[in-house]
């Protein structure tokens, strides 16, 4: 079993890339709705929160942990690895890995992705990070009209056109949900690279393919039923496959995947 972990909704895209290309594979994917956003949260409430997932995603058995959030994997990848005592996967290396021939990387992302620098550090090309809490913020409370999230990425990709990016990183899992927006914006002069989708591609060349589906289970500190209704219409095709419940806390305060979810 694969365990994926993002603050909303906006690792969904990364499980969904990771369920195309790996099929077989079970899947639980783990969202603290209850704390969203991380992208402005301290730096040590992120690393405890991820540490306290990955120690959940460990408990349930799971072989291998995707922190589907940048910045979880700029501020707590070597917290989760401790917690997790496994392979524990980030979103930001397979950028590095394989973004190309460009000549200036812009990124958008989270305040505190932004502040680590951590694609800035990771990427041997000159990098330009640019924050965007209100498009993210867009993304995850769902309903956006193509016009209104325009509106929003114009300024942040103004900025990386002027700095001549002739490449744009969604450096938060929660802008795929904009693809299709973000082309348009960035035609002509940027290409889109999406974190989540390298990542599947890599896993899926290491883990091989098989033909039957897995399971899928999602859980979220937040509201299940409004879950559910946001991966419906988001992901239809995922949330056929899925059952949602809520992660709840036990008398010692350790999270838990409700029964609802099954075992």
């Amino acid at each position: 079993m694969i365990a994926l972990f993002d603050s909303g909704i906006g690792g969904l895209t990364v499980l969904a890339a990771l369920w195309r290309r790996l099929p077989q594979g079970d899947y639980l994917y783990l969202s603290d709705q209850e704390h969203f956003p991380y992208g402005d949260r301290p730096a040590a409430d992120v690393r405890r929160d991820v540490a306290s997932f990955a120690s959940l995603a460990r408990r349930e058995g799971a072989q291998a942990l995707v922190l589907a959030c940048n910045t979880a994997s700029a501020l707590a990848l070597d917290a989760a690895e401790r917690a997790f005592g496994g392979p524990v996967h980030g979103v930001i290396a397979p950028v590095a890995r394989g973004v190309g021939a460009v000549r200036r990387v812009g990124v958008l992302a989270t305040t505190n992705t932004c502040n680590t620098h951590a694609y800035r550090d990771a990427i041997a090309k000159p990098v330009f990070e640019v924050a965007c809490p209100g498009l993210i913020a867009l993304a995850e409370s769902g309903g956006a009209s193509s016009a209104e999230v325009a509106t929003e990425a114009r300024a942040p990709l103004a900025e990386l056109r002027q700095a001549n990016c002739d490449a744009v990183v969604l450096g938060c899992t929660h802008l795929p949900h904009f693809t299709a927006v973000l082309t348009e914006l960035t035609s002509g002069w940027a290409r889109l690279y999406d974190p989540g989708e390298m990542l599947a591609t890599e896993l899926a060349r290491d883990l091989g393919t098989g033909d039957e589906r897995g399971r899928v289970r999602c859980a979220t500190t937040g509201d299940p039923a409004i879950f559910r209704n946001r991966l419906a219409t988001e992901l239809p095709e995922l949330a056929a496959a899925a059952a949602t419940c809520a992660l709840r806390r036990d008398a010692r305060g350790s999270l838990f995947v409700d029964e609802a979810c099954g075992g």
